[in-house]
C-alpha cells in the first residue's frame, strides 16, 4: 500500500526544512526586526505559492474539502480560490515567524488565552506527567513553550533521526529552554521505557499524532476527517494504553495579530488498563482526537499545515 502520510523521504526533508526555516527566520528577524519581517511575509508567501506546486495543490484540496464539510462554508466565507490558497500559505509563514520570535526569547510579544491549563498544572503538582497529543494545526511549538513558561518540563517525541541536533539548535535560540527532543524508534521498546521514565519524573511527553510514520501501516486506522477517509496512526494511543499514562490533546491556534489560544482537553485520566481492553481504548481515543482536530479546523481554517495529499491511499472516502 502506498504511504498515506507525506511522500517518501519527506519526514527527514520536513524536519530539515523546519530547522532551516527557523534558522533563516532568526537571522532575518535580527536584521529587519518584527515590522520588517511582517512586510516580507506577503512576498515570501507569494513566492512559495508560485514555486511549490505540490503544496499549492495540497492547500487547494484541503480548502475544497473543508468547503464541502458542514460548517466549512460559514468559516471560509466564499468558495476557496487562489487568494484563499495564498492566505493559507501566508498563515504558515506567520506561524514560522512567531515560532522564531518566541524561541528567540520574545515571549512577551505574544498574548495567550488559556483553556484547560488546569489539567496540566494538576498533573504537575501530583508529579505524574502525561502525554500531550498535538497536530500540524496551529503551533504545537508555542503550546510547548507555554508549558515551559509555567515551569513544566516537556519532552518532544519525534521520528526524525536528528533529535540531538534539533535539541541543540533550539537551546541555542533559547538557552533557558527545558525542552528535549526524543527520537522515536517504532521497532524498539526503548522509546516506551524512555517515555515511562519521563512520566515517572513528573514530566510531559508531547507528540504530533496526525501523521503516519514511514512504513508503519500496521499501526494505522481509518477515520473520516472532514467527510473523507484518512489513515491515522494508532501508535501514540497504544503507547498511552500500555503505560496507563494520562492522555491529553493540546492545541494552540492564532486568534489575532499577536494572540494565540491554547487549549488542553483530557482524553484519559491515567491508570493501568487490562491488556484485553487497551486496543478498544486506543481506538476510542483516536476517534476523539480526530474529532478535536476537525473542530479546530473549523475554528482556524487556514492553520492546517499538512501540505501534502493527506487523504491519499485511504480505504475509500467515507469509512
Amino acid at each position: 500500500m502506498a504511504e498515506p502520510s507525506a511522500p517518501s523521504g519527506a519526514w527527514g526533508l520536513a524536519e530539515r526544512g523546519s530547522a532551516g526555516a527557523l534558522r533563516l527566520g532568526a537571522a532575518l528577524y535580527r536584521l529587519l526586526g518584527r515590522r520588517g519581517m511582517r512586510i516580507l511575509l506577503g512576498p515570501i508567501a507569494l513566492y512559495f505559492w508560485l514555486a511549490a506546486a505540490d503544496a499549492r495543490r495540497a492547500s487547494r484540496d484541503y480548502l475544497a474539502t473543508l468547503w464541502r464539510f458542514p460548517g466549512g462554508q460559514e468559516v471560509l466565507g466564499r468558495p476557496p480560490g487562489r487568494l484563499t490558497e495564498l492566505r493559507h500559505i501566508r498563515e504558515f509563514a506567520v506561524n514560522i515567524l512567531d515560532r522564531v520570535l518566541v524561541w528567540g526569547g520574545a515571549f512577551q510579544e505574544i498574548q495567550f488565552e488559556h483553556s484547560g491549563s488546569e489539567h496540566l498544572f494538576r498533573l504537575a503538582r501530583e508529579k505524574r506527567g502525561g502525554i500531550l497529543l498535538g497536530s500540524h494545526l496551529g503551533s504545537f511549538d508555542l503550546m510547548q513553550l507555554l508549558a515551559t513558561e509555567h515551569h513544566l518540563v516537556v519532552n518532544v517525541l519525534t521520528f526524525t533521526a536528528h533529535s540531538e541536533r534539533i535539541t541543540a539548535f533550539l537551546r541555542a535560540l533559547d538557552p533557558q529552554s527545558r525542552l528535549r527532543v526524543i527520537q522515536m524508534d517504532p521497532s524498539s521498546m526503548r522509546t516506551a521505557f524512555e517515555v515511562r521514565a519521563c512520566l515517572k519524573r513528573g514530566e510531559f511527553v508531547g507528540m504530533l499524532a496526525d501523521r503516519l510514520p514511514p512504513g508503519r501501516n500496521n499501526h494505522a486506522a481509518a477515520r473520516a476527517f472532514l467527510g473523507r477517509g484518512a489513515l491515522w496512526s494508532l501508535q501514540p494511543f497504544r503507547l498511552a494504553a500500555v503505560l496507563g499514562a494520562p492522555l491529553l490533546v493540546a492545541s494552540c491556534v492564532r486568534r489575532g495579530e499577536d494572540c494565540y489560544r491554547a487549549e488542553v482537553v483530557p482524553l484519559y485520566p491515567g491508570g493501568i488498563l487490562p491488556r484485553g481492553e487497551r486496543e478498544a481504548h486506543a481506538q476510542q481515543w483516536l476517534s476523539r482526537f480526530v474529532a478535536h482536530v476537525e473542530r479546530t479546523c473549523l475554528e482556524a481554517p487556514t492553520q492546517w499545515f499538512n501540505f501534502y495529499d493527506f487523504w491519499a491511499a485511504a480505504p475509500g472516502d467515507n469509512p
